[in-house]
């Protein structure tokens, strides 16, 4: 009767242990999302300067990017 007992404790464990690690890799799922965008974003923003500096005199005003807050940075649904 005691075995039941502790299996079931072990198996309501693993349970909520199977439960946190979902959220955990649900999390990073998010995270690594948010850095492909940024990434591209990133990687737009070289390629449109690498484009730019070879027509560009010297002495242009140089285009002003702000990038502090590309996490913040809303992209529309693909679909």
């Amino acid at each position: 009767m005691g075995r039941i007992v502790s299996e079931k404790r072990v198996l309501k464990k693993m349970k909520k242990l199977a439960s946190r690690i979902n959220s955990q890799i649900e999390t990073v799922r998010d995270i690594v999302e948010d850095l492909e965008i940024e990434f591209e974003l990133l990687q737009t923003q070289i390629s449109k300067l690498e484009a730019k500096k070879g027509s560009r005199r010297r002495d242009d005003e140089e285009e002003v990017i702000d990038i502090e807050n590309t996490s913040s940075v809303t992209v529309k649904p693909k679909f």
